[in-house]
């Protein structure tokens, strides 16, 4: 039997159907498409965020998460866990303030969410710490419309 050395792939996998289930998120009006890392088909929803995807626009592999491992005393090990993650709206009308305010919308929601957390993160032994953290916003101007894009990460610490 081999056992886990890591928490990142249930941390992903909990976080992404947390989000799509979350009213303010996946089942909100209107829905903000929630995908577990990379797609194989473009994204056309309006609204989108990316859990486990650093840049949805990137060739090839993109950063989905990082770990570290830590002894937390007594022979106990710890792990911190990154998860990155990107919002993103876009719209075909003019003017970018509406698509930048909803993209920091959707990220103030998965925030919300994370913070909000009882469950040790569906049972997985985590424990939001600090939770979302490090944004980084960009904006087009796409043949499609204006584009903002927020890229944040989700730090959990393994209990």
């Amino acid at each position: 039997m081999t056992s886990v050395i890591s928490k990142v792939p249930a941390a992903l996998a909990y976080l992404a159907d947390t989000f799509t289930a979350a009213a303010t998120l996946g089942a909100a009006t209107p829905p903000v498409a929630v995908y577990d890392g990379p797609v194989t088909t473009a994204a056309v929803s309006q609204l989108t965020l990316w859990v486990g995807l650093d840049d949805p626009d990137a060739g090839g592999g993109t950063l989905a998460a990082t770990s570290e491992r830590y002894w937390s005393g007594l022979g106990g090990q710890g792990e911190l866990i990154t998860i990155a993650c990107a919002a993103e709206a876009w719209s075909g009308e003019e003017g970018i303030r509406a698509q930048r305010a909803a993209a920091y919308q959707i990220v103030a929601a998965v925030e919300a969410l994370v913070r909000g957390d009882a469950t040790q993160f569906g049972g997985n032994g985590l424990t939001a710490d600090p939770g979302v953290t490090g944004g980084e916003l960009r904006q087009d101007n796409t043949d499609q419309g204006p584009l903002a894009r927020v890229s944040f990460q989700i730090v959990l610490r393994a209990l």
